[in-house]
């Protein structure tokens, strides 16, 4: 099968490939992706172990010497005592410099073992094969690799780009309705402040969740296309990479308010993109369609309008917190109008607080 590649460029330098296809994962040139002679630690989620495993016989048989760890990492997982575990691993099996991580997975793997290579002997080569939607539209593209803490969703990170991002579509098939829900809330976001021709493709046709086919193949393609854009505009989120933070501020709030692994990221982007909305009518007059827009897509891929019973003031709190706070307050992607996202750093609190009703029970 064919597939297509997208360079992440930056000074006009390509840093980072983005390879998509459809059943390709076989047919992808492997051992050009890995410098002669280097070994190869495979980390892959246990639920996608064959797929890794294709992977270390297609190695192995180019006498590519590789190990391969599989691993359960749930949201509440993505931890430094995680990173740690993996840190013991790899000391234990003697990592040197030219090792080459490749991380099969979905968002949660990804981050988690993107942070271990940017940190491990100061920086280790890495390869994303990611296997969720979300991964595939997002978390695998851009090299912001990170973990949890107490205080917050991904407060502890780096800017580590992937060397190679490799997206098979196919591997989605076989993915259970909530994991796609997971990843959905970012395909959202994506046909919002990028507008057209994305926001027409999911106006004009918009496939139920779980079954893959030629319309889906497209959008995630899209998608990773828009955000290697991006990214390789502004790859440490100076300027416009901050747009893809648009519905994050709360949406991350939220997963850290009810703990992570309550509300998939899909389902708290979600929410945290009506309240985006509802701030956008109010701060930057967005016309009222737009929401209306989002609504529909939302019920359409069914994901939740209204968040479980939360304290505003708490949300707040920590809201205070999020990476894209600054000394000022808040920093905030709100949208003009579809595909004109704008960062706004002066929204009254109590206003925010009246926009975060629209989520309430």
């Amino acid at each position: 099968m064919a597939w297509h590649e997208i360079s992440i460029e930056a000074q006009s330098r390509a840093i980072s490939h983005v390879v998509i296809g459809h059943q390709t994962l076989g047919g992808w040139p492997w051992t050009s992706w890995i410098p002669k002679g280097s070994p190869v630690i495979i980390v892959a989620d246990e639920r996608v172990q064959p797929v890794a495993q294709s992977i270390q016989t297609r190695l192995g048989a180019e006498d590519v010497k590789t190990l391969l760890w599989t691993v359960t990492i749930p949201e509440q997982d993505k931890n430094l005592q995680t990173v740690n575990t993996l840190y013991q691993r790899m000391g234990e099996s003697q990592v040197t410099r030219d090792t080459v991580v490749i991380a099969v997975g979905g968002g949660v793997l990804t981050d988690l073992v993107g942070y271990v290579a940017a940190t491990y002997l100061r920086g280790l080569r890495w390869i994303a094969i990611p296997t969720t939607l979300l991964a595939q539209v997002d978390a695998a593209i851009g090299g912001k690799v990170a973990v949890n803490t107490a205080f917050g969703k991904n407060l502890v990170g780096a800017f580590h780009l992937p060397s190679i991002v490799g997206i098979d579509t196919a591997v989605l098939e076989t993915l259970p309705l909530r994991e796609w829900q997971a990843g959905v809330g970012e395909v959202l976001k994506s046909a919002l402040i990028a507008g057209p021709p994305l926001s027409d493709a999911l106006s004009s046709e918009l496939p139920p969740l779980g079954t893959m086919n030629d319309w889906w193949a497209a959008v995630i393609g899209e998608t990773a296309a828009l955000k290697a854009r991006i990214v390789s505009e502004d790859l440490y989120e100076r300027n416009t990479r901050m747009f893809l933070n648009f519905g994050h501020t709360v949406a991350h709030a939220l997963e850290n308010y009810f703990g992570y692994g309550t509300l998939t990221h899909g389902e708290a982007v979600g929410l945290g993109t009506l309240v985006a909305l509802d701030l956008s009518e109010k701060v930057l007059n967005m016309p009222r369609w737009v929401e209306e827009q989002a609504r529909t897509w939302m019920a359409r891929w069914t994901l939740p309008s209204r968040a479980p019973a939360f304290d505003s003031q708490k949300l707040m709190g920590i809201m205070a917190q999020d990476k894209k706070a600054r000394a000022f307050g808040l920093q905030w992607v709100l949208l003009a109008d579809i595909g004109k996202p704008q960062v706004v750093t002066s929204v009254p609190t109590d206003v925010v607080l009246d926009s975060l009703q629209v989520i309430q029970p």
